[in-house]
């Protein structure tokens, strides 16, 4: 759709410019609806357009109803839209090329932005039929060439009215039809045909005919070109001699070419179409021979073989597989011409061209006409001209003869045909029209394209090479010559009397229309052909009419690869009701076979079989609810719409990446009551336990008003030192403490006091330092008492309520000091600081502040024997005194005073993290540093707060952060298992570890969990889909989990369930290390402002989360419950968020009794060796053998690998993650993805099969597959050095494909039995599990080398050439630019490829990665024996033959029998290089007599009716049969087997029966 804008912003009014009797018509058509005759040239679009401008109330913005201008051509379309644009202020919308690919959602978009559409009226009638726009929204219906609407034909103009214009509905749209001739096919003056085309016309569009007369307008604005016979000879005697015998030739080259293709009978369907083109190659030659004469006939032959014009007989030089006899009959035409002396010389010679006088035989006497009419005409320097031929090849051929002769350099000629393919474009076509409007060129030979609508003003010379068929066709043409003055030549042949009688009713029928126009003979009209309409709740409907197309759209969707196309086949039959057609469709498609009601022509029967194929499709769910194959690729999410949050300053939507608020632990909730009241704590002691044991710690006790749990009182925490020295600290149990409301309030002061002291230390600058000032009932912050303890001499522990008395009585917190009495006091008990003498007991152990450097200190001691005029301690030189002057400016009042040991105030950092990432680093002390400071520059601040208080008070706030998030695991852990019983086995710390992003740097990290978790939610999504949707084909089903899988999907799931308050994705930061509150207010940013992690939105506090960290914690959930509890657990947790999770026994049972389809006689494999190879025995033999059939295979009825490979994907995906992270524990989370990596892809998985054989088993008709494998096999059999890196073959998927489908093959029969699966993964592919050889990606590969050697890397988009992609990569150095190419079917691919190439280049030159290798770090790391994680499911119980034949319940089958459908036969299998024919293996009963007896005999036997025979014919000589027999086990089981085609009935009916015998034997119903 191309967006359009106005071109101006000027009101645009097209009465201005308006006629009268356009004014009058107008008027007419607001008042009722009409159809509009009028010549060409008339202005009948302006009429149109005046109609929009009197309805514009009812279309323009912000109406919902929209106006709808309908064109049958491209140009048209844009020939009329551009006229609306330029003459109106409407907003108008050009649409064409592929209307499937929109979407309801982008379609309601154009809906609601777009005033006029033009378009072509199949894309209005698939808008219609699928439901995007409905009738009832069409204010306004415009039908451009409306005369192609007619009650007996199938045009979609017809159909739009037939299917969706109701006469009886109150709100339906006007319509509006134009036309120049209202009559359409072929015929003479019958007047009765021409009153019915005007009547049905009406009829249909519901509306009436309406012309003027005896306007002086009209007349002066309607050309009327003067209309000329010119008749041509008929070829003489010599020429018919010359030509005969190259039409001989020519048909006894095309009875060669015809004798070879009917050699090879494999593909009957193909070599029909080949047929069919070598026929239409043919007659393109004769009719070029026939009218151009010679010379045109050569460069046609010669155009279609060089591929020039190839495209104009229907088909592709390059892409076409039919084409190969078309290819060598032009060849042998070629060859035949240049053989003959007269003509060689012509052929050779490229500029050849024949003289006037020596034109015969290489012109045409009717080719001779025209070069002397155009030689003749005498139009003026600007004159125009259109030649009207019926041929695509006559119109490229002719404008080639007349651009080459040099009597007409005059004639600048082009040529215009339709849209067919990459030759002839729209863009070509569209440029040829333009360059024939602005004079560029003035000769257009043009097919019937350039009949209806186009509007070329300056046109003065038409000329009909061919005559035309219908009336119409005349008017048309002949409407063309706009210019006054201006020709009209026809061509007729002497004495052609069929020509001369077809020109005289042409004539005389425009008179009789005209009058049948104004006065009706007759009011008869045509039998309306009636349609089949299949409609659906949603609105949706198809027809007979558009079954044929749906269908092949639907094939033409499901997936595909270079050797498989998936089309329908339609064979037919004759009934005595009539001919059925029988529709073949893909093995990959969910119905194999459809049969057709009987009908009266074959195009009836195959509509009605497509018809009800369709319908089929739609009940299977192959069709959505709008009748349209699943969008692959598209999002689904559910529409459940935003989550808000709400706060007291306002509502915020959150929706994908946002802030999201963080949650409080409510065991940490503040008490509802404790003002006044006494409060009972829970006493935690926090136990310090350093290593090595260097420091000491003040002991500190945790109060909590509510218990914590088992979990939670076990926890031990890391704190990470400096030098590898850590804390291990944790929580010991000490007992209950009753606090009254002093004891809560000096709590509370003293938790603030260290708050400001860690985290504010500014506030200590002053000189008071206010306490007691939060509101705690209003805080929302985590609430808990930090309580320095001491332990008594019983070993009890009590609180160090002296110690915190001691602090909060310091001077600082006082806002007026008391005076004390320092007189009293020796010198030698106090030190004068800067607030004055102080007791030395109060200064040592206390906190300090020097202002001259803005530091706090911890006061460790008194160094009574040092003083400032000491030398300074590592610096001989200089003393302190001499020190404070040259450094500060400082003069020391009292430098006798003694220097005070000082430790620095402890900085606060994340402790959880470990810096250190060198871990072969030893444990060593660390010698505390210290200061030596003069007493008089310090200012006493804390009493009592000494350093073993400042270290605890510095480990306290990573060790309460994890405690918190510990807190929140337990709190979600509860959650879990008080909805779902499973959810009380994970433990709370995996819990914890799946809530935390490595982004937090808390020392652990979600990914490992998150890697088993996506990997197991693959799969079990996977497999849900898998049994839930038997319709829906492997693409859609990759469709359908991407979209329930994907990251946008899942944070949806995990906001409805509240899960992200409980994710740690911020960096811990100790300046966040609230309790008791509040937060600092904070604003709420805009999106594109926010920079940090954290926000706080009044008094909460909210953490920037992504959809996809969001996504990830639900992985590692999954991953959290795998490894605690197993499948099951890991299932109910999907089921809670509300993931679709099935694996319901009844659906496994209905694929075990579906397997049989897979049986079938029409190919040979052995299962017996299958077995073996794998090691795994089948219950079901139909599953083994459908993992090896490939889609091209469609001899069978059964279905083919692609299904079992999307299921083998997902558990392979799962089975190598649970072998890499249980065997290599300490590998990190990037490295077990490359690992995986390595291991599942298609190259890997192809020298498995490889290996294994399994490619000699595959089951295909495709020869180009076989050669595929044949060269990579020989590829994988090379030795390392004998390996081309640069020139290796590309991996057929299928080989890779074959491994999945057979462990989704096992999986499968097993009933999901991981266990069983587990133990031949481990077999079959531990060649690739061992890791040995390593082969890491080399994209991958590629990216580090030139990442950490500073290399510019670039790749080029994906060109598309001949149907593949070709990619480009470009490596920079300091010395040379590296380019390297590679082209493959997938681009993807092609990159991989590039990237290897270049990757070798760069190896050659010496490049190296300076980091440690995948390989060396998995060669280095610890290693486990691998173990399958969480397998816990019971394996479903498979279905005994009872089952498989008679459903549970008999009451839920219709009341028709119920078919098992098996296509049998003999058929010819490839396997590698050998062919041969393939028969049932079983032999049922001895072979002395005929199948069809033996049939009879086993029917009668076990007392079933007798079969009965039904065959097809196809021609006189092959016949194929199908025999039905109704098997009494108690449900009506009708069983119908096909045979191969034979030359004789009988034969085809001993052929089915055979093949009817082997299946019931193979179910055991005859032995």
């Amino acid at each position: 759709m191309a967006e359009e804008t106005e071109s101006s912003t000027m009101i645009k009014d097209p009465r201005v410019i308006a006629r009268r009797y356009q004014l009058d018509l107008s008027k007419r058509a607001v008042e009722e609806n009409i159809i509009v005759h009028l010549g060409t040239g008339s202005g009948k679009t302006h009429i149109a357009v005046l109609l929009m401008y009197e309805l514009r109330h009812t279309i323009k913005k912000p109406s919902k109803d929209v106006c709808v201008f309908l064109a049958p051509t491209l140009p048209l379309i844009e020939q009329q839209a551009s006229y609306i644009r330029n003459t109106t202020n409407f907003k108008v919308r050009c649409c064409s090329g592929n209307s499937k690919r929109w979407t309801h959602d982008s379609w309601k978009k154009e809906m609601d932005d777009t005033e006029v559409f033009v378009m072509t009226p199949q894309i209005l009638i698939d808008k219609l039929r699928h439901c995007f726009i409905k009738m009832e929204l069409v204010a306004l219906l415009i039908f451009d060439e409306c005369h192609h609407a007619q009650l007996d034909k199938r045009h979609p103009y017809a159909q739009i009215m037939k299917e969706f214009y109701e006469t009886e509905s109150r709100k339906r749209p006007r319509i509006f039809g134009m036309t120049a001739s209202p009559i359409i096919g072929k015929g003479g003056s019958n007047k009765s045909n021409y009153a019915k085309c005007v009547n049905s016309l009406e009829t249909l569009l519901d509306a009436k005919v309406c012309s003027v007369d005896g306007y002086i307008e009209l007349e002066s604005v309607i050309a009327s070109p003067d209309v000329k016979v010119y008749y041509y000879e008929p070829s003489g005697i010599n020429t018919q001699c010359f030509h005969s015998g190259h039409f001989k030739r020519l048909e006894e080259i095309k009875l060669s070419c015809t004798s070879m293709g009917r050699q090879k009978i494999s593909d009957l369907t193909g070599l029909k179409r080949k047929m069919r083109l070598l026929s239409k190659t043919h007659a393109n030659l004769v009719f070029c021979l026939e009218h151009l004469g010679l010379y045109g006939a050569v460069l046609a032959c010669g155009a279609l073989l060089t591929g020039e014009t190839f495209d104009t007989i229907g088909t592709d030089l390059e892409n076409s597989a039919d084409n190969s006899l078309v290819i060598l009959y032009l060849e042998r035409v070629t060859s035949a011409f240049s053989s003959d002396p007269l003509i060689g010389e012509m052929a050779r010679c490229r500029n050849f061209c024949p003289s006037d006088a020596s034109m015969e035989p290489f012109f045409s006497n009717k080719l001779f006409v025209v070069i002397q009419i155009l030689k003749e005409f005498s139009g003026g320097p600007n004159a125009k001209c259109i030649i009207f031929v019926k041929r695509i090849i006559v119109a490229s051929t002719l404008a080639r003869i007349l651009s080459s002769m040099k009597s007409l350099d005059f004639w600048k000629c082009e040529f215009l045909v339709g849209v067919r393919s990459k030759t002839v474009t729209r863009r070509g076509t569209n440029d040829t029209v333009d360059k024939f409007c602005r004079g560029e060129v003035n000769l257009l030979v043009a097919t019937a394209v350039a009949e209806e609508g186009l509007d070329i003003r300056t046109c003065s010379f038409v000329v009909r090479f061919d005559p035309p068929e219908t009336v119409a066709s005349y008017i048309q043409s002949r409407g063309r010559a706009r210019m006054q003055r201006s020709e009209y030549v026809l061509l007729v042949e002497k004495g052609n009397q069929r020509q001369e009688k077809l020109l005289e009713n042409l004539m005389s029928g425009e008179k009789v229309m005209n009058e049948e126009v104004k006065c009706r003979s007759t009011d008869e009209v045509f039998d309306n052909l009636e349609e089949t309409t299949y409609r659906v709740e949603t609105g949706a409907c198809i027809s007979t009419g558009c079954s044929v197309s749906l269908l092949h759209h639907y094939c033409a969707k499901l997936p595909r690869d270079e050797f498989f196309i998936p089309v329908p086949k339609f064979f037919f039959r004759e009934d005595s009701a009539g001919i059925i057609c029988c529709i073949y469709l893909p093995p990959n498609c969910p119905i194999h076979q459809v049969e057709g009601p009987p009908s009266a022509s074959k195009q009836d029967a195959k509509r009605a079989a497509c018809l009800k194929a369709c319908i089929e499709l739609h009940s299977v769910g192959a069709l959505t609810d709008y009748l349209l194959p699943a969008t692959k690729g598209k999002k689904e999410v559910p529409k459940e719409g935003l989550w808000e949050s709400d706060s007291e300053e306002g509502e915020y939507q959150i929706v994908g990446n946002s802030f999201y608020e963080i949650a409080v632990p409510e065991v940490l909730s503040v008490p509802q009551k404790y003002a006044g009241d006494h409060v009972t704590f829970i006493f935690y002691l926090i136990n310090f336990n350093p290593i090595p044991p260097d420091r000491e710690y003040k002991g500190f006790g945790l109060f909590v008003t509510k218990s914590l749990t088992n979990e939670v009182e076990s926890m031990k925490v890391e704190l990470c030192l400096t030098h590898r020295r850590i804390v291990e600290a944790g929580l010991v149990h000490s007992g209950s403490v009753i606090f009254d409301d002093k004891m809560i309030c000096s709590a509370q002061k003293y938790q603030e006091m260290f708050h400001k002291v860690i985290f504010d230390r500014s506030k200590f600058f002053a000189q008071y330092v206010p306490l007691g000032d939060i509101d705690i009932e209003q805080s929302l912050c985590p609430y808990y008492l930090l309580l320095p303890v001491i332990q008594g001499t019983g070993g009890e522990i009590f609180i160090d309520w002296t110690s915190v008395e001691c602090c909060l009585s310091s001077p600082v917190f006082h806002s007026t000091v008391p005076d004390k009495n320092f007189d009293s006091m020796s010198s030698v008990e106090t030190l004068t600081l800067v607030d004055g003498p102080v007791e030395k007991k109060n200064v040592i152990g206390s906190l300090v502040y020097t202002p001259h450097s803005k530091r706090l200190f911890f006061v460790d001691d008194i160094l009574h024997e040092t003083n400032a005029y000491n030398q300074m301690r590592g610096c001989p030189s200089l003393t302190y005194e001499a020190h404070y002057i040259k450094r500060f400016k400082i003069h020391l009042a009292h430098p006798t005073q003694p220097l005070l040991k000082a430790k620095e105030l402890f900085p606060t950092r994340n402790l959880l993290h470990n810096h250190v990432r060198d871990g072969k680093a030893e444990v060593r002390v660390l010698e505390e540093q210290v200061v030596e400071l003069p007493p008089e520059l310090c200012c006493l601040k804390i009493k009592g707060f000494s350093k073993d208080v400042g270290r605890a008070l510095s480990l306290l706030p990573s060790f309460m952060h994890r405690l918190e998030n510990f807190l929140l695991a337990a709190q979600l852990k509860d959650i879990f298992a008080s909805s779902f019983p499973e959810g009380s086995g994970v433990s709370a710390f995996n819990v914890l570890q799946a809530l935390t992003t490595e982004k937090s740097l808390q020392g652990f990290s979600l990914e490992r969990l998150e890697i088993l978790g996506d990997a197991f939610l693959k799969y079990a999504v996977g497999r849900h889909f898998f049994l839930s949707y038997s319709a829906v084909d492997e693409g859609q089903l990759s469709t359908k989990r991407s979209n329930i899988v994907n990251n946008s999907y899942l944070c949806r799931l995990a906001i409805q369930k509240n899960l992200q308050v409980y994710i740690h994705n911020e960096p811990f930061d100790p300046s966040h290390f609230f309790t008791l509150g509040p937060y600092s207010e904070a604003t709420f940013p805009n999106e594109e402002a926010q920079t940090d992690d954290v926000r706080v939105i009044g008094k909460r506090m909210y953490c920037f989360l992504t959809e996809k960290a969001i996504a990830d914690v639900v992985e590692a959930l999954v991953g959290a419950f795998l490894i605690d509890s197993g499948f099951r657990a890991a299932c109910a947790f999907l089921r809670w968020i509300g993931m679709p999770i099935n694996n319901d026994a009844s659906s496994v049972h209905r694929l075990y009794k579906e397997s049989f389809k897979n049986l079938s006689p029409s190919y040979n494999i052995d299962v017996s060796s299958l077995e073996e190879i794998l090691g795994y025995t089948f219950r079901y033999k139909g599953i083994l053998a459908q993992a090896f059939i490939h889609p091209s295979f469609n001899k069978h009825l059964g279905s083919c690998y692609q299904r079992l490979e999307f299921l083998g994907d997902s558990v392979l995906d799962y089975l190598i993650i649970s072998y890499f992270y249980s065997t290599y524990p300490d590998l990190k989370p990037g490295q077990l993805s490359d690992l995986k990596s390595l291991t599942v892809n298609n190259v890997s998985f192809a020298h498995v099969a490889i290996s294994l054989s399994l490619h000699e088993y595959l089951i295909h008709d495709s020869p180009p597959l076989t050669e595929a494998i044949k060269k990579f096999q020989l590829s994988s059999d090379l030795v390392g050095h004998e390996k081309d890196p640069i020139n290796d073959p590309g991996c057929p998927k299928v080989l890779g494909d074959l491994v999945e489908s057979c462990i989704a093959a096992v999986l499968l029969d097993s009933g999901f039995d991981l266990n069983c699966v587990w133990e031949i993964v481990l077999k079959i592919l531990n060649p690739i599990l061992s890791l040995n050889p390593m082969q890491v990606n080399p994209l991958r590969e590629l990216r580090e080398l030139c990442q950490c050697r500073h290399l510019g890397l670039t790749f080029s988009p994906p060109v598309a050439v001949q149907g593949k992609f070709l990619v480009e990569v470009t490596v920079t150095t300091t010395e040379r630019t590296l380019t390297c190419s590679a082209i493959d079917l997938n681009s993807k691919v092609a990159r991989t490829l590039a990237s290897k190439k270049a990757l070798t280049k760069l190896k050659a030159l010496g490049f190296r990665g300076k980091s440690k290798s995948l390989e060396e770090m998995v060669r280095d790391t610890r290693k486990k024996s691998p173990g399958l994680i969480g397998f816990d499911e019971t394996p479903i119980l498979g279905c005994s033959m009872e089952e498989m034949v008679e459903p549970s319940d008999p009451s839920s089958l219709p009341d028709v029998a119920h078919k098992l459908i098996f296509a049998s036969g003999a058929s010819k299998c490839k396997n590698g290089e050998k062919e041969e024919e393939i028969t049932p293996s079983t032999k049922l009963t001895p072979v002395q007599k005929p199948p069809t007896a033996r049939l009879f005999e086993a029917c009668a036997v076990n007392y079933w009716k007798p079969p009965t025979f039904s065959c097809y014919a196809e021609g006189n000589t092959r016949f194929r049969c199908k025999v039905s027999i109704k098997v009494d086990v108690g449900n009506g089981t009708v069983i119908e087997c096909f045979g191969e085609f034979k030359p004789r009935k009988q034969l085809a009916k001993d052929s089915a029966s055979e093949a009817a015998l082997w299946c019931l034997s193979n179910m055991d119903l005859i032995s």
